[in-house]
């Protein structure tokens, strides 16, 4: 038989092992918290003056606590996006090529982990872009096994809503942007 639970009235329920002023601390910091996450996506332009003000209250919070997520990406109006396409010719003179992020990566979660990379490359100083490419470069050289990579820059446009109300896809060749990052050669002992 299981062990039977002491309700005897002389136990004290679980909240009143706190005083009176850690519980009203407690319940001034959760209704802090979900009132932060609820403006998190609420204060991302283009919004109104009283909500990035009451924004900026909690922005400190949010970031200190990582609830900032990139709302900005998803709505109310989504930027663009930055793909990378890569060819990598291999030692037999053979050839792979892709896009990064691709789409049908799993899990889930590792699409968007490349797909914030590649959108990073927005946002990376001049001086590191070099450097930033030789790296996609490296990385994509010793995962198809080769030793050239040349590397392409993608911005899609969203069109307009007119412009999908007149019948345009959503991968119309004419939302896209190329250009060219350059080619890379891999190092013959590159680890």
């Amino acid at each position: 038989m299981a062990d039977a639970v002491d309700e005897s009235p002389d136990t004290p329920p679980p909240a009143a092992s706190l005083n009176k002023w850690s519980r009203r601390l407690i319940s001034a910091w959760l209704l802090y918290h979900v009132l932060g996450i609820a403006i998190a996506p609420l204060g991302v332009s283009p919004t109104s003056p009283l909500l990035l003000n009451i924004a900026q209250f909690f922005r400190p919070y949010l970031q200190a606590s990582y609830l900032n997520h990139g709302f900005h990406y998803f709505a109310p109006e989504p930027g663009t996006s930055t793909l990378v396409e890569f060819q990598v010719e291999r030692p037999d003179g053979s050839t792979v090529e892709g896009v990064t992020p691709y789409r049908d990566i799993w899990p889930r979660l590792l699409y968007h982990r490349h797909f914030m990379l590649t959108e990073s490359l927005s946002y990376v100083p001049d001086s590191l872009l070099d450097e930033w490419h030789e790296s996609y470069a490296r990385c994509l050289a010793r995962k198809h096994h080769g030793r050239k990579v040349h590397l392409t820059q993608v911005v899609h446009f969203l069109p307009r809503p007119e412009m999908v109300l007149d019948g345009m896809p959503l991968d119309h060749p004419s939302r896209y942007e190329k250009t060219e990052l350059g080619f890379y050669e891999s190092p013959a002992e590159d680890p």
